[in-house]
Order: structure tokens, then sequence, then C-alpha cells
């Protein structure tokens, strides 16, 4: 078992020191007990001064003498736990503790303050820490250095490892990308020419049919023309016929007044009578002919009002649907943009996720760097045991941990971008439309 599994209690306080000159200061000390059963372990340290090293190793005996000589009511195991639970009181500030120095001796003093006095619980002495002790554990600590910055390096080399294959993953992407736009625009291109050639195809039909019905009601007007004129032609013949009637209805009745000068010729004008009435029957039968003539033409001029309607009604139609054809040719570029507009959006972030994985990149560089200058730093001044540049090696170290942490938790983060980014290029790219 190692010696770490034995630790009852390790933590740092900030004690006041009292020296033997009645100087007093604060100093952050270690404080570490190790319970090994029959024996209690006591070290108090300064981490930034080495000289400040004490130890004392309570054991039954020395246990008992302390007990009697403060006038403890616990035994040695009872000890051990108030003894903990004493430096966590402190830590709350429930409980007061000081170190006074003296020649090779320091003592720990736990006590609280009434209105009158101090009232001391218990006053532990520790003895220095022999020399060759300190430099063995001094040699466990730089080991335990190396170990740490070994680890450091292979989580360096595997973070690095993750951006290169990032980097992998990044680029086929882009390539994946290059390839999609590209076949976006030739598929575009191709639905733009066909777009327009349909459209083109269309207009040339919707003008022919135009012509061609333009073409049809001006001829009809021109036959409609015509038959007005012999319409017109037809009225004014039977106009004239019946004023022609009438003239011979006046001179027959001059006739029956001369009648009886005109005896002679009376069987001239019978047979003239006779045949002027077969002239009016023939005249009736025509104009009952005419009119008939007339109402089909009415008729018919009915019917080519009702096809010019229907024209009408046709060719407004066709220009609804032109105007429509219009408004999706409208509304397609309109999503065309918009589409363009997000993809841009998508490529600028593709593009800010670049920049932030090569500053990544070279942050991790600089790790690195920094990390080679304190591992030489401490290869100089490793044979002087010189506590002050050790313990600044050991913060050193520290922050290079705690760096290499938060550039892992950063990766993480660009880890989970990317894949929400690669989520939504695969969901714009490969969604059914």
């Amino acid at each position: 078992m190692s010696r770490n599994d034995f630790c009852l209690y390790n933590g740092n306080h900030l004690i006041p020191v009292f020296l033997r000159n009645c100087y007093s200061e604060e100093k952050n000390l270690s404080i570490n007990i190790f319970d090994f059963g029959d024996k209690l372990q006591i070290k108090l340290r300064d981490l930034a001064e080495y000289s400040f090293n004490y130890m004392e190793n309570l054991e039954m005996g020395d246990f008992e003498t302390l007990r009697i000589n403060q006038c403890l009511d616990v035994n040695f195991t009872e000890f051990k736990t108030n003894f903990v639970d004493m430096l966590y009181q402190f830590q709350r500030k429930e409980m007061f503790l000081k170190c006074q120095i003296s020649d090779k001796l320091c003592s720990l003093i736990f006590f609280t303050k009434s209105k009158i006095k101090d009232i001391v619980y218990l006053t532990l002495d520790l003895h220095m820490t022999d020399q060759k002790e300190i430099i063995a554990e001094m040699h466990s600590e730089m080991h335990d250095l190396q170990d740490t910055n070994e680890r450091l390096q292979k989580q360096l080399s595997k973070a690095q490892k993750t951006v290169r294959d990032k980097e992998l993953e990044v680029s086929d992407l882009d390539a994946t990308r290059k390839l999609m736009l590209n076949q976006f625009c030739k598929n575009i291109e191709q639905i733009e020419k066909l777009f327009i050639s349909k459209l083109t195809h269309i207009q040339n039909q919707v003008i022919n049919k135009i012509t061609a019905f333009k073409s049809q009601v001006s001829e009809l007007e021109r036959k409609i023309n015509v038959l007005k004129q012999e319409n017109h032609l037809k009225v004014d013949s039977s106009d004239r016929l019946m004023k022609t009637m009438e003239n011979l209805r006046l001179e027959n009745m001059g006739y029956n007044i001369t009648i009886e000068d005109l005896r002679r010729e009376n069987r001239s004008l019978n047979h003239l009578r006779v045949t002027l009435e077969r002239n009016v029957a023939d005249l009736k039968h025509s104009l009952d002919d005419v009119q008939n003539n007339y109402r089909a033409i009415e008729k018919k001029k009915f019917e080519l009002e009702n096809d010019l309607k229907q024209l009408s009604i046709i060719v407004t139609e066709k220009d609804s649907k032109i105007s429509e054809l219009s408004k999706d040719l409208v509304q397609a570029n309109n999503m065309l943009v918009q589409f363009n507009n997000r993809f841009d959006v998508k490529v600028q972030q593709f593009e800010d996720l670049q920049q932030t994985l090569s500053a990544k990149e070279i942050l991790l560089q600089e790790q690195k760097h920094q990390s080679e200058q304190i591992l030489n730093s401490f290869e100089n001044y490793k044979g002087i045991y010189n506590n002050d540049k050790f313990e600044t090696l050991k913060l050193e170290a520290s922050i290079s941990n705690q760096r290499v942490q938060e550039l892992e938790g950063e990766i993480r983060k660009l880890n989970k971008i990317n894949a929400i980014l690669t989520q939504k290029v695969g969901e714009k790219y490969f969604s059914p439309k």
C-alpha cells in the first residue's frame, strides 16, 4: 500500500506564525495527517519555503503523556477524529489556530476567544523534519511532477491527433460541399433552361391561337357586313315595290272613276289586272322568303355573338394562366435568392469554425513550447534543490495541467459544434424537397 492510502487529512490553511523575535506573519501552511494504526504522523510545512518543515509521530505512549499534561478526555482513536474535526472547524472559522516557533520546535495551538481571554483546547508540539527526509520528499515530489509532465505530454499528443483528424474531416466536408455546390448550380441551370424553353413554347402557342381567333373574328365580321348589305338591298327593293303598288292602287281608283270612259279598254285592263295580281302574289312569296332569310341571318348573328363571348372568355383565361406563370417564376426566383443567402450564412459559419480550429492548434503548439520550457527549467534546478524554484515549477506544471484540461473542454465543444454543423449541412443538402 502507498503512503497516500494512510492519509487521514490533507489541506492548506492560512495560519498566523509567531517567531522567536516576537514577529508574526501569516503563512499558507500544508497540514498532512497519516494514520498508521498505533501511530499518528502529523506534518506541517510551507510549500513556498523548504526550511519550514515540521513533523511529529504521535504514538500511544506519547498520547498518554499529552492527555495527562493537557487534561484531555478522549482516547487515542477519538483524538484522531476530533483533531481532524478541529481543523475543519478552523476552516469554517469556528475555532482559531496559531503556530509558535522556537528552537527546532513548532507548537500548534487550537483556541477560542472569550471576552476576557483566550481558551486553549489543544497544544501540539512538532519537531523539525530531518534534512534527509526533506530531500527524500523533494525527490518523491519531483518524480510525481515528472509523471504529471509525461501524462500531460500524452494528453497533448492525443489532443493534437484529434485536431488533425478534425482538420481532415473538415477538408473532406469542404470537398463534399464544393461537389454538391457544383451539382446544385448545374441542376439550377438545367431547370432554368427547361423553364425558359417551356415558357417560350407556351407563349408561342398562345400567340398563335390568339392570332387565329382574331383572323376568324375578322372573317366573321366581314361576312356579317356582306349579309347586312344584302339585307339592306332587299329591304329597299321591297319598299320600292310597295310604293309601286300604292301608285297602281291610286291609278286603279282613277280608272274606276273613268270606267265609263274606258269600257273599250276593259278587257285589256282586266288582263293587266290578272297579270298584276300574279306579280303581286309572286312578290308576296318573295317577301316571305326574304323575311325567312332575315330571321335565319338574325339567328346566325346571335350564334356568332355567343361564339365571340366564349372566345373572349378563353382569351381571359389564357391571360390569367400567363399571369400565374409569371407569379410562379417570381416566387422561384425569390426561393433561389433565399437559398443563396442561407448558403452564404452556412459558408461563413464554416469559415469561422476553420479559423477557430486554426487558433486552437496555434494555442496547443504554444502550450507545448511552454511545457518544454518548464521541463528544461526543472532539469537546470534539479541538482541544487532550490525549494523556491521547485515550487514555482510545480505551480507552472499545475497551470499547464489546468490549461490542457481547458483545451480539452474547448476541443469537446468544437466537436459538438462540428457535429451540429455536419447535421445541419446534411439536412440542407440531403433533406427531401
